[in-house]
């Protein structure tokens, strides 16, 4: 939906981002050179304009270049958020190897060192304001782009709801095109009229002028999509096609990448790779030793408590599945008597486990026996925030019931998890823990675990389903 008016959109917000990073620049020169003491002279105003159009130069050519200023409306603020960060970085490292081969350089390390949190806190407050004025104008009606649905069916009439649920995208949909087994002229689906055939598309996008048809087809229509596509070759309106991907009861996130230019659609990956593993993995290690510094003394205490009680080790094995239905050994602190489960095998504890020893039913309560994973986190099986893990043996009964449920596996078991914080553990619904670790493997964020981290350490250790 690329029009002329957008170039003076965009051209507008590259003024906007110009002048913002010209204001985090002279911050971060007074930051350095005013609210701290400086040993070396300051840089004269000549160097200092320099620099700025050097700044400038580079962060028009990032930004443009990670994609900052394409029109993409159905872009959520936090997708757009974190570009706004990862060119930031890109754009700072340019500037310094930029300087570097300069050699002059009257800039200090602390105004460079300035510069990138300034520059990355105003980029994003700007944007983020840029973005709320945009949403409040079209939400009134102004900055409107219309489409046309093809398909008068239910993925077509979601695909609407969608639009309208969504209104903020400013795309607002002014008919339905039906094709071959559905309704005809002149009927409305929720208030919007179905203009015609498919035989007549090219006039009447000629008549209504779209800026854009969505082709909604189900999956038993795909066959008509060849026609489709060659009554819309007769126009130059852009054109975007709604999978049907409606495989699953559970919500699934759908990528769309590109092979050589074939398209290639995703229902199902790795929602950490690269820089996310890397941060994850790094997270993962740091809050593992705080956790082990702050909680070693009480740990030690739990062993040698657990040691005098009786016979039996302290530390009890566990076998659980965790990414990649990779099997793994879990520590905990053994809170039953050594021959738990010969005679009944693999089932999750009650309230009143009679195999429970005294001091492991307090443990259990607490969620203390779970501290030695930790060592599972260091050791790489486990990650603070996940997927709880399961057993083996009811891990296959759970798959054969709940088709989707092995789709928590993408993502390395967690110590704790988006459904425990909702009090889905212990014997509770798997189905609507399953809901919610998928909400957590689609949306997942360094914010997102941080944010499940503290809600574990605001509601405590106890659970009314720990037994």
């Amino acid at each position: 939906m690329v029009k002329q008016h957008h170039q003076l959109l965009k051209f507008g917000l590259g003024i906007i981002d110009g002048l913002t990073v010209s204001a985090a620049w002279f911050l971060a020169y007074a930051i350095r050179f005013s609210f701290f003491s400086h040993a070396k002279s300051l840089p004269s105003m000549h160097s200092l304009i320099e620099g700025l159009i050097l700044t400038l130069a580079i962060a028009a050519a990032v930004f443009s270049g990670t994609g900052l200023y394409k029109p993409r409306r159905d872009r959520r603020i936090l997708e757009e958020l974190q570009a706004i960060i990862v060119a930031c970085v890109v754009c700072w490292v340019v500037l310094i190897a930029s300087l570097y081969y300069l050699r002059n350089t009257p800039f200090t390390r602390g105004m460079l060192l300035a510069l990138l949190p300034t520059l990355m806190a105003m980029l994003v407050l700007e944007r983020t304001m840029f973005r709320s004025v945009l949403r409040f104008a079209r939400n009134q009606g102004w900055n409107q782009r219309y489409a046309i649905i093809v398909g008068v069916n239910r993925l077509g009439q979601r695909l609407l709801e969608t639009l309208r649920d969504n209104s903020w995208t400013g795309l607002k949909v002014i008919g339905f095109v039906s094709v071959e087994n559905q309704p005809l002229t002149g009927g409305h689906i929720r208030g919007i009229s179905i203009v015609g055939p498919l035989a007549e598309l090219p006039q009447i996008i000629r008549t209504m002028r779209p800026d854009c048809v969505f082709v909604a087809l189900r999956s038993h229509e795909a066959a008509l999509l060849p026609q489709v596509v060659a009554q819309l070759d007769r126009t130059s309106v852009d054109v975007r096609v709604v999978p049907d991907l409606r495989v699953s009861r559970y919500p699934v996130r759908v990528s769309i990448s590109e092979l050589d230019g074939m398209p290639i659609v995703s229902l199902r990956e790795n929602p950490l790779a690269g820089w996310s593993a890397l941060y994850k993995r790094a997270f993962d290690i740091g809050g593992a030793l705080l956790g082990l510094a702050v909680f070693a003394l009480p740990m030690a205490i739990i062993a040698l408590m657990i040691k005098r009680s009786g016979s039996g080790p302290v530390i009890y094995r566990q076998r659980r599945i965790s990414f990649g239905g990779q099997p793994f050994d879990i520590f905990k602190f053994r809170t039953m008597i050594p021959t738990a489960e010969n005679a009944c095998g693999a089932v999750l504890a009650s309230p009143g486990d009679p195999r429970c020893t005294r001091l492991g039913r307090w443990l259990r309560r607490t969620s203390l026996d779970e501290l030695p994973q930790l060592f599972n986190v260091l050791k790489g099986d486990m990650s603070l925030v996940g997927p709880r893990p399961e057993r083996p043996e009811i891990m296959e009964k759970i798959v054969e019931e709940i088709p989707g449920f092995a789709t928590r596996l993408k993502m390395r078991a967690g110590i704790t998890g988006y459904a425990q914080v909702r009090g889905y553990r212990g014997r509770t619904s798997f189905r609507k823990r399953l809901q919610y670790d998928l909400y957590y493997l689609n949306h997942w964020s360094p914010l997102l675990d941080l944010r499940i981290l503290v809600e574990t350490l605001i509601r405590g250790f106890r659970h009314p389903n720990a037994y």
